[in-house]
């Protein structure tokens, strides 16, 4: 193992990512690092980055160590540029000067560093920890009701490892009222919490405020070594279902299957009940128990977009025409469609208008218009599409239909230019490539009248003047 505090730029070199290591030097050269001094085998110092306030960073052996920046890994480039700065200036170790003092001379000088604002931060958290602790989480619930707080929700997770059970939850609680998503934050925290004896009713009330997924494995996993405790704090309901959810998960987590399904099947009240039921019976292999759950919640809900799941589920293991007219309902297909006409046989006309009353895409329409050879209906749909569908419509009708294709990529492309933006433009492009594919002539005469037609536009010129080239090779079309 190489040798810490490190001698030379080697000793550290290898162990660290190459795109860190090349700006962390860089940081160094740049004169960023404000102080550096070590302390035994510890190497500390400030380090200015993009932020006002420089970082504050520790580096120990094994590159162990923190910086208050908000990079996820260690050792960041503030760390690495430390290090340069380290071997290159060889800072004095601070050790042996401080044991050499005698108690008097230690407390004059706590008195005296205690002054400086930036020391007293430090003499505060390594004296009262704990106090300095929450008074930071007081900064913190001040920075969410001004609209911030990552910061300092970051600088609290690096001194999690210094306080107890009461300053965790108090941050935990903190956490709650966060204006951004709090997961990764509570991840870190709840790690911390679960090695201090953690409470299995403050878990459940954090989760029954925040349905995380954090907050539910943790109580999960606590749980499922408290059974029986946990058991009582799950009785009785909530308006969520919450609890039930938890105690059916646990039930199962502790072997006793029956009674978890039980639970599942006493909550039976909405769409979301049904999929954890069903979703479970099918990982317990119990696919006709299942399929019946799926069919009651199929006739309860009807056209609820949640029930896709159940739906995919009935047309996959049976397929009659009541799961495929349901799955339609939901979202108009081409495979439910056509496996209606087969099934139904002459009924099917009886239905066919009620269903496509239900389609509202148009390029869906087409094919099925298509397939039918239904061209009266292709017709009248032509001509009442609204322009937004002209793209995804000429596609379908890029086979059988290449001219009506064509007029439609020429429309969708002219009003893309029309709007004026870089974006617009270059769909404007793509739509053009697409025609290419049909009639690479009609493309380029088509990019070349709107440059035309827009000479002062320079980004148009940047996205089509690909067409101005004499033998275009085809543009990309994706």
């Amino acid at each position: 193992m190489p040798p810490f505090p490190p001698r030379e730029e080697r000793d550290f070199a290898s162990l660290v990512p190459q795109e860190v290591l090349r700006r962390g030097l860089a940081y160094y050269q740049e004169g960023r690092v404000l102080r550096v001094f070590r302390v035994g085998e510890k190497v500390l110092g400030l380090v200015q980055g993009s932020a006002e306030a420089p970082y504050r960073v520790e580096v120990g052996p094994g590159l162990w160590g923190r910086c208050t920046c908000p990079y996820p890994e260690f050792p960041c480039k503030h760390a690495v540029a430390l290090l340069y700065a380290y071997v290159e200036e060889k800072a004095p170790d601070l050790a042996p000067l401080i044991e050499a003092l005698t108690p008097e001379e230690a407390r004059g000088l706590l008195k005296k560093l205690a002054l400086l604002p930036e020391v007293g931060l430090y003499l505060a958290e390594a004296l009262a920890p704990e106090k300095a602790f929450l008074e930071g989480v007081k900064d913190l619930r001040r920075a969410f009701r001004l609209g911030g707080g990552q910061e300092e929700a970051r600088a609290l997770s690096l001194r999690l490892d210094r306080v107890g059970r009461k300053e965790v939850e108090a941050y935990l609680e903190a956490l709650l009222e966060a204006p951004f998503d709090p997961e990764p934050y509570l991840r870190i925290a709840l790690e911390r919490y679960l090695a201090l004896t953690p409470r299995l009713s403050f878990l459940l009330n954090l989760y029954l405020r925040h349905p995380s997924e954090a907050l539910r494995e943790a109580f999960l996993q606590v749980a499922g070594e408290r059974g029986e405790e946990a058991l009582h704090l799950l009785r009785g309901g909530n308006g969520l279902g919450l609890k039930r959810g938890l105690r059916a998960e646990l039930l199962f987590r502790l072997g006793r299957v029956e009674e978890g399904l039980s639970a599942l099947r006493e909550g039976l009240e909405g769409v979301e009940d049904y999929l954890l039921l069903v979703e479970r019976l099918m990982a317990l292999g119990r696919v006709e128990e299942a399929l019946r759950y799926a069919e009651e919640a199929r006739d309860w809900f009807g056209k609820d977009p949640r029930l896709l799941p159940l739906l995919d589920l009935l047309v996959a293991h049976r397929g009659n025409p009541e799961d495929h007219r349901a799955r339609f309902g939901v979202r108009p297909n081409l495979e439910d469609y056509l496996a209606l006409k087969s099934k139904l046989g002459r009924e099917f006309y009886r239905e066919r208008k009620a269903l496509l009353r239900q389609v509202r895409d148009p390029a869906l329409l087409a094919r099925i218009y298509l397939l039918e050879e239904d061209w009266k209906a292709l017709d009248r749909l032509l001509r009442n599409t609204p322009p937004e569908a002209y793209p995804a419509l000429a596609e379908v009708l890029e086979e059988k239909l290449p001219e009506e294709a064509k007029r439609l990529y020429l429309e969708a492309a002219r009003r893309e230019v029309e709007k004026g933006t870089r974006k617009a433009y270059r769909e404007a492009a793509r739509l053009l490539g697409r025609l290419s594919r049909l009639d690479p002539k009609a493309a380029r005469e088509a990019a070349l009248a709107l440059l035309q037609a827009y000479p002062r536009r320079r980004a148009l010129k940047e996205e089509l003047g690909f067409w101005l080239s004499e033998k275009p090779h085809g543009p990309m079309t994706e």
